[in-house]
Order: C-alpha cells, then structure tokens, then sequence
C-alpha cells in the first residue's frame, strides 16, 4: 500500500452543502461522546479486539485492491497518482537540542532521499480536483537499532514480526497535506471502509470534517504544509514503559515556489509545475519540524482525529530537505517509484511508530503491498540513495 493515507469521495446522494449540515449536526449531538481512551503522556493503550479489526481491515482492503485492478496492473489502494518522484538530501541541523538527538537526528548528519509525492483520492484523476495529497520519504544510508520483534505489541500472545525483512538501512516518514487524519484509531477506519459514506458521516463527524478541511487545491505540491498526523517516539522507551520524547512531524517550504495557476484543462499540471522549477538551475526545499507532546489530552497518540495544538506545543525546525534540479519523468524513474513501498515501521527503534492507527498501517500496508508486488511480478527492494535514471 502507497501509503496508509486513506482517501475518500462523497457520496453522490450527499452533495457538499447537505454533508457539512449533516457533520454540524452530528458534531452537537456527539461532541460529548467518546469512545477513544486517551492514554498517559508518553505512553500507548492497546484496547482488546484491536488486533482483529485490523485484520479485517487488511482483508477488506486487499479483496477491494484485486477487484478494482482484476486483469490489470495493480496500483496503489491510495495515492495510486504520483504528482513526482523526487531525489534529495535530509541535513540535520548541526545546533539541534541534545534532548532530540536520538536515532537520525545526530547534529549535522546527512542522508539522501527519496520522495513519492502523490494525489490521495483512490482512481487516478485530474490534479485539479481538490484532494488530501500524500508526501512519502525514504531517508537511505540510515544505521542503527532497528525497531524489532521486542518492541512490537504481543498478539494472541506472540510477538508480531517485521512489516519486511529486507530492509536494514532505510527510514520511512509519511505525511498528509492536513494536520489531522478522517479516523481517531483503526475501529473508526474500519467502518469508514465497510460502511456507506453517508452513514459514516453521521457517525463519524469529525472525521468527514476533517476530509472537508483536507481537501485542496494548490500550485504546487511543495507549498503545502505537511503533517505526520501520528505520533512516534524519540528515544527510548524507560522504566515507567513511557517514551523520552513523543513527537508529530511536519514540514513546509523554505523557498519561494512558482507554477502555472492551477488548470482544469491541464489534468497533470502539477507535476508539470515540479518539472519546470525544477529544470536547469533551479530546486526546491523543505524544512523539517517536530511538535513534541506535552498534555496527552490535548495531544492524544491514540485518537489521530486531533490536531496537536500548537500554541501549547510549537513546531521545533530540526532538518532541512534539499531538493537540487532533476528530470523525474522518465518511465524507468517513474517505475522504480511505484515499485518501492513505504511504511512508517521501516524504522528505527527510537522512531518508533505510536498509536492505533500506525499499529494498524503495520499489517495492512504490509500486506496490500505484498499483494500489489506479487501481483505485479516486482521483486521487493529498498533503495541505496544513489540511484539516477536521468
């Protein structure tokens, strides 16, 4: 699976006039109802039954995969469209707190990149049409603990395995072009999938509000402000069985980006906006944050609905993504992209992936991306970071 970012359409009974009513009044009815537990600062709650759900998730979704592409190439369940497949270099920064110094992030360190930047919505459509969009990377070159068998969660009283084996030296980072994901945990996720739109939005407010607010329309891919919308360690776990740090990600522009306004005519234009800054001499450039969690109420691992408050907690700069000019277009480009995977348990143990809904992208990327290799006749890989095909 592209990445666990889940995309939606409304439901053509419901147009968008008529489904904001539904969530504002849904919102009234349920804003004092809750079933997510919030769990301790630092910590995780891993509710009974949850391993179950996200075995029926994998199921759903991967019986959907092979029924949507039956005879054909498998694409990604999500982000199927990629506006640009991108090399780059991630630079620490060198002054960066002692407190965040743990796995990649040593003071000065340098790794290059990978990055799939992508349409969420689940057919491949025009670029003009408003959309979550989805940003992977894969930093390369990366050494040190990985997370393993001891710090996965027991279930049915064994430990769970690696999403892959094959992967020793690479760390994954996911992001949404919105602060907060449409699911708190992976019940929520689950009957956003098996349920009618219209029904999950009555149940579901705050999720279907979320989806609304995520929607956009841009010039570019680089101008939006990314966010991770979970939560993961940094640092070690201690004796209390709470985390040093828990953090979200985010990352935003650190230079002036331009393109063509956007077209409905031109259904690729934003990948054609990529290609022209990033033609002769031109790039382009992110700044890496992190958000550190400070309440656990106001900032909960287990409900990934929530945006973290930032006046509570800023956003901390801690990296730079370099991005120099390239030609990303060629096919043999275009193809190692769609063949690689990400998963945010591509990891080392002191980033270790937080909260129900990154348990579940465990098991269900895993498994909807094995699908879509084998399908696909791809033998599995993790690149070196050296790879150009221009």
């Amino acid at each position: 699976m592209g990445f666990f970012y889940a995309f939606f359409y409304l439901d053509t009974t419901m147009n968008k006039q008529t489904l904001s009513l539904a969530v504002i009044t849904s919102s009234l009815l349920l804003s004092a109802c809750s079933n997510v537990d919030v769990a301790p600062l630092g910590k995780e709650i891993v509710p009974d039954g949850e391993q179950q759900i996200i075995t029926n998730i994998s199921n759903l979704l991967t019986h959907k995969l092979s029924e949507q592409y039956k005879g054909e190439k498998f694409l990604r369940d999500t982000h199927p469209k990629a506006n640009a497949c991108l090399h780059a270099t991630f630079t620490v920064n060198s002054d960066i707190n002692p407190e965040y110094q743990h796995g990649v992030f040593q003071p000065g360190a340098s790794h290059p990149v990978w990055m799939r930047l992508s349409n969420a919505v689940e057919e491949v459509t025009s670029d003009y049409d408003k959309d979550f969009r989805g940003f992977a990377m894969k930093l390369t070159q990366v050494n040190g603990e990985r997370v393993s068998m001891s710090q996965l969660p027991m279930v049915n009283g064994e430990r769970q395995l690696l999403p892959h084996g094959d992967e020793q030296h690479t760390q994954d980072f996911l992001f949404l072009g919105h602060d907060a994901f449409f699911a708190a945990n992976p019940q929520d996720f689950f009957e956003f999938f098996s349920h009618s739109f219209p029904r999950f939005a009555l149940t579901h407010p705050k999720g279907v509000w979320n989806i609304l607010a995520g929607e956009q329309r841009v010039v570019t891919p680089l101008n939006i402000k990314w966010n991770s919308v979970t939560g993961y360690a940094l640092g070690d776990k201690k004796a209390d069985g709470a985390y040093e740090n828990v953090v979200r990600y985010a990352m935003q522009t650190c230079t002036v980006n331009s393109g063509d306004a956007p077209n409905k005519d031109k259904p690729d234009y934003l990948s054609e906006n990529l290609s022209k800054q990033l033609s002769g001499e031109g790039k382009g450039c992110l700044d890496f944050y992190i958000q550190k969690q400070v309440d656990a109420d106001a900032m909960p691992v287990e409900n990934a609905l929530v945006a973290w408050d930032q006046e509570l907690s800023p956003f901390i700069k801690i990296a730079r993504i370099d991005i120099p000019a390239q030609v990303f277009t060629s096919q043999a480009q275009k193809d190692f992209c769609e063949n690689m995977s990400f998963n945010p348990w591509h990891s080392l143990k002191q980033h270790m992936p937080l909260g129900g809904i990154n348990r579940a992208r465990r098991q269900v990327m895993k498994d909807i991306s094995d699908e879509r290799l084998m399908h696909n006749g791809v033998t599995r890989f993790e690149p070196t970071g050296l790879e150009r095909f221009e």
